[in-house]
Formats: C-alpha cells, sequence, structure tokens
C-alpha cells in the first residue's frame, strides 16, 4: 500500500473534486502531510484516509463545515452520540417543515385546479354554500408576516369599507375544524351567496362588486362579502390576468 497518496488519488477515491480538497486545505479542515514549498505539490500520508472519511460521513449527515471543524477536534463516543442526537433533531425538524411546504404547495394546487374547473369569468349566479372555515389574518399590514398567508389560499373579507384576511381551509383537502369554537378558526356562515369574478388589480375590485350587484338588484345584500384569489400574485405576474371570486350574502328579496 502506498504511504502518500496525491491530491488526485484522494479526489478520485473519495468521488470529490480537487476545488473541495484545495477549500478543505485553506480553512484547515483537511491538510496535506507534506507540501513542496515551492510547487505547493500536495501529498497525503495513507492514514489521512481516515480523517477524510469521517469528514464525508458527517458532510453526508448535513453537517455543516463550521460544525465539522468544532466536531473533529474533540471526538469521543459520548460526544459523537450526542452530535448525532441534535442533528437527528434537526434532521427532524426540517422534515416537518419541508412536509409543511409540500402541503402548501399541493393545497395551492389543488385550490387553484379546482376553481379553474369549467372557470367563466363572465358569469353572475346564486349559489349557496355549507359553513366554511378560515384562519383569521387581521389587516393587511399584518398580512405579511403570517405563515397562513403563505400556506393557505387567500380569503378577503369586506365590512363597509373595511377589509380583513384569512386563510382558507378547504374542508376537502384539509378536514373540517375538530372544535368549531375554537378561537383560532373563524366561520364563513352557510347560505345564499351572488356569486361572480374579478378579473384584474385588487385596487379595482370594487368596481366588480358594482357590476355583480347591478346584475340583481332586487336583493339584498348582507355582510361580510368574500373574496377568494384564484390566480394571483404567486402564480402570475402581471395583475392584469389576476382573477378573484367574489360571494356576497344575500339576505332577502327587496321586493318580499
Amino acid at each position: 500500500m502506498k504511504e502518500y497518496l496525491t491530491i488526485s488519488e484522494i479526489g478520485s477515491l473519495f468521488g470529490m473534486s480537487t476545488q473541495t480538497l484545495h477549500y478543505y486545505d485553506r480553512i484547515g479542515l483537511f491538510q496535506p502531510a507534506v507540501r513542496d514549498s515551492g510547487t505547493n505539490y500536495r501529498q497525503y500520508y495513507f492514514d489521512q484516509l481516515y480523517q477524510l472519511a469521517s469528514i464525508r460521513y458527517l458532510r453526508k449527515m448535513g453537517c455543516s463545515v463550521k460544525d465539522i471543524q468544532q466536531f473533529l477536534n474533540s471526538r469521543t463516543p459520548e460526544r459523537t452520540i450526542d452530535a448525532l442526537r441534535r442533528r437527528s433533531q434537526e434532521l427532524h425538524d426540517q422534515w416537518d417543515r419541508l412536509i409543511q411546504v409540500d402541503e402548501a404547495i399541493m393545497r395551492k394546487i389543488n385550490f387553484i385546479e379546482k376553481k379553474r374547473v369549467n372557470l367563466d369569468t363572465s358569469s353572475i349566479e346564486l349559489r349557496w354554500f355549507p359553513q366554511r372555515w378560515y384562519i383569521p389574518i387581521g389587516s393587511e399590514d399584518r398580512l405579511y408576516m403570517k405563515d397562513s398567508f403563505y400556506f393557505y389560499p387567500t380569503v378577503v373579507l369586506y365590512e363597509g369599507d373595511t377589509k380583513y384576511f384569512g386563510a382558507y381551509l378547504d374542508a376537502a383537502a384539509d378536514g373540517i375544524p375538530a372544535d368549531p369554537n375554537s378561537p383560532v378558526l373563524s366561520a364563513i356562515p352557510a347560505g345564499q351567496y351572488l356569486v361572480g369574478f374579478h378579473q384584474g388589480p385588487y385596487e379595482k375590485i370594487q368596481e366588480s362588486f358594482s357590476r355583480i350587484r347591478a346584475r340583481y338588484p332586487e336583493l339584498q345584500e348582507g355582510e361580510p362579502a368574500v373574496a377568494f384569489n384564484i390566480i394571483d400574485q404567486f402564480v402570475e405576474r402581471d395583475n392584469k390576468n389576476y382573477i378573484t371570486e367574489i360571494q356576497m350574502p344575500v339576505l332577502e328579496s327587496n321586493g318580499s
């Protein structure tokens, strides 16, 4: 067995680039045993392979280079077990976050696909809805700090001149709340709604409210009116193509 190995031989054994080994050398993580001062030619003792194997092992466990540097200088079985337990917990936490992100992606896909089936933005109709649920977010100045804004379809509720935001829970996709009285959730009441669409910037949505009302002037509206973002800033760059479904609760006919 050779006593010394070149950087190319080391790289070949581990499937690593020489650039990575140069970087490890530069930061002091894994340095050659012999270095020619004139040519900077590197040679490694054969038994240095075990150190590099440890580094590769920890990298495959997802440890950072900084953590590896600290760990290699303090290895004992007890410390190794503790370090691996911590890393395992970090991976579980990352897994939970990735599952959340994946659920948000699938929730977005399902919501858009469901709403786009036979979508006619010119249609205006009366439709009955069961009770639905949303996570309250509040006014727009709180919107962008809430994770639920990014993880669920956005619903906007209009009462008079006030609007507030929520994150819509699709009962089919997200399940029905176990505790309907939970303060974390709010309900969109069951009932008859006048349904139409707004296409374009959100700032002009009141024009669509007026257009939808004009189709059935005899109807008396309740509050809050509800708007669901179907095509929004997360999926479309041009706000002229935003599509919002508007649902205005109907109380009774003015003539009744």
